[in-house]
């Protein structure tokens, strides 16, 4: 049904310890039925990370394609994934609920209703999304997931923490390779994929299904506060 990816670089210690030690274990432990799609975008700690991600996670593809282009990795890898759906999501996100009853459901609920992109970052945290009240006039809510159309999606992005239908994804990519971006962010971090539709939400997807977990599944985690790309 679903297909973790990640496209990330490590080039701190504390980052790739908290990795190592905090979060992947219990990313791939939860996640264990899943495939992973998996770029490491760099030769620093290369052999680290791909014998992390070898020791944790059975169903596993790796690469390390060092184009300087976040989207366009994302869009190659998209290419080699085989379910309807993908969970996007940086390394520095950490399981912050265990509940596997809750992320099945809703999953079902994001096929049932046909939902194109499912915002996963925000949720109980910072803007709550997920469990501020003041959003709810917007939602349909169901058991598992508040659906919202595009042209009342609260958030100010398409966000690179989610979960996207991958045709929805594919489409979205094809399009951002090959617009002009701001110079505000690099090509090679999410941040520039973000800030592409900053804004622009409501105007690019007026009609289509999108959809707000009712509790939060990952949030970020970065207990040192070290960024990786400035």
């Amino acid at each position: 049904m679903i297909t973790i990816l990640q496209n990330f670089v490590i080039g701190k210690q504390e980052r790739l310890d908290t990795l190592a030690n905090e979060i992947l274990p219990d990313v791939a432990d939860f996640f264990s039925e899943y495939d992973f799609c998996i770029n490491y975008n760099s030769t620093k700690n290369l052999e680290i990370v791909q014998s992390l991600y070898e020791k944790h996670v059975d169903k596993l593809s790796f690469y390390n394609d060092l184009t300087m282009d976040w989207g366009k990795i994302v869009q190659s890898m998209l290419y080699e994934v085989e379910t309807d759906y993908v969970f996007m999501f940086m390394e520095d996100f950490k399981l912050c609920n265990f509940d596997k009853d809750y992320f099945d459901g809703l999953l079902k609920e994001i096929v049932k209703y046909d939902c194109k992109f499912v915002a996963m970052h925000r949720i109980e945290d910072v803007k709550c999304y997920g469990t501020n009240k003041k959003y709810f006039h917007l939602y349909d809510t169901k058991e598992y997931i508040h659906l919202v159309s595009g042209d009342k999606y609260p958030g100010t992005s398409l966000s690179s923490v989610a979960i996207y239908n991958k045709d929805f994804l594919m489409n979205y990519l094809s399009y951002y390779n090959t617009t002009k971006k701001s110079d505000r962010f690099p090509l090679a971090t999410p941040n520039c994929y973000e800030w592409f539709s900053s804004d622009g939400v409501n105007n690019m997807f007026p009609n289509e299904k999108l959809g707000i977990p009712k509790r939060a599944v990952i949030q970020h985690y970065e207990p040192y506060d070290i960024k990786e790309r400035v």
